[in-house]
């Protein structure tokens, strides 16, 4: 607690040449109505002058320079271990949120012990449909097939998300991380999985949170915006990592006789990227990598122990759409 015994908050910013966003994201967390004890920024070896930008215009930022960029994982693990507050938020450098977001999201969490992530609802930046806002993520969400998605990345904000509810987890790009449960998910202190470098590991981490029993909110009234000015998804670069993590996210967590539960949902998902293989070549070294590290994931595995027996709340199908399954039996083309 702070000294008016509100919950302390500190925030972590990993940033690769973010100058152009930076600023609008630590102003919307200088502004916050829930005060901020610490903001730490873990520069990834920029070369566009972010660190410097930080460190001439916010003294009370922290900077932790890296002489390399070590991915979205490491770089938030080397920011929360320079931080012993409360709760932690993690926010991309292209997010913003509104002044009162932590307020809401620990506020919600006072009656709550068990929420050990919080998310809000998070839009695109300058992103409408028929002039209403579109969702960047609700949370994340889970499929038979184990893939996993933004939920309503991409819809317009209609109105059907104005209340709070349960999901699979809270997306990192703008999450709040109850201490407690970080340290009680991590049983060999990495909180994200460094092996991951990025993408998918804040699913990673919100399944070893179900697993010990902590639950995951989404809170409407919470609110924030997102750019997403990094690698889009379907470049290279996301599509590799995210064709190797989606096989060490299910060995990492559960056995593969659990995840053959749903047979049709794998082998529809497994054909889609065959598909997507034939496309992109490059895509059997990420395949071959994944296979190489799939021994070290399911010891990792076998390092937590589970509490709870919940199930996952998997929704139906392989995750892809009808468009996204149509242009790959017809074309081959890429599949987001």
């Amino acid at each position: 607690m702070n000294s008016s015994g509100e919950p302390t908050v500190a925030a972590v910013v990993v940033s690769w040449n973010s100058s152009e966003d930076i600023a609008a994201c630590l102003d919307s967390l200088i502004r916050q109505s829930h005060p901020v004890s610490s903001i730490v920024v873990v520069d990834n070896a920029s070369t566009d002058g972010t660190a410097g930008l930080i460190e001439d215009n916010y003294p009370d930022v922290t900077v932790i320079r890296r002489d390399a960029n070590e991915g979205f994982a490491r770089g938030n693990n080397i920011g929360i271990s320079a931080t012993d507050s409360e709760w932690v938020l993690t926010l991309n450098p292209d997010a913003r949120l509104e002044e009162d977001f932590l307020a809401v999201l620990i506020a919600f969490a006072a009656t709550r012990p068990q929420a050990g992530s919080l998310t809000g609802k998070l839009l695109r930046e300058g992103r409408f449909i028929q002039g209403k806002p579109v969702f960047d993520s609700t949370g994340i969400e889970i499929y038979a097939s184990r893939r996993v998605k933004d939920r309503d990345a991409g819809l317009m904000d209609d109105g059907s998300r104005e209340h709070a509810e349960q999901v699979f987890g809270a997306c990192a790009a703008a999450a709040l991380y109850r201490r407690k449960m970080l340290d009680d998910v991590s049983p060999d202190g990495e909180i994200f999985a460094e092996s991951f470098f990025s993408y998918y590991e804040d699913a990673d981490l919100a399944w070893r949170a179900r697993r010990r029993g902590w639950e995951a909110w989404y809170v409407p009234t919470a609110t924030g915006w997102h750019r997403r000015g990094g690698s889009p998804t379907g470049s290279r670069f996301s599509r590799y990592l995210t064709h190797r993590n989606r096989l060490w996210l299910i060995a990492r967590n559960e056995p593969l006789c659990r995840s053959l539960k749903y047979p049709a949902a794998m082998a529809h998902h497994e054909f889609l990227m065959f598909m997507r293989i034939l496309r992109y070549p490059y895509l059997f070294k990420a395949s071959f990598e994944a296979l190489v590290g799939l021994p070290a994931a399911i010891r990792y595995r076998k390092l937590l122990t589970d509490t709870s027996d919940r199930p996952i709340p998997a929704r139906r199908g392989s995750g892809f759409n009808s468009a996204e399954k149509w242009s790959a039996l017809r074309t081959g083309t890429p599949l987001k």
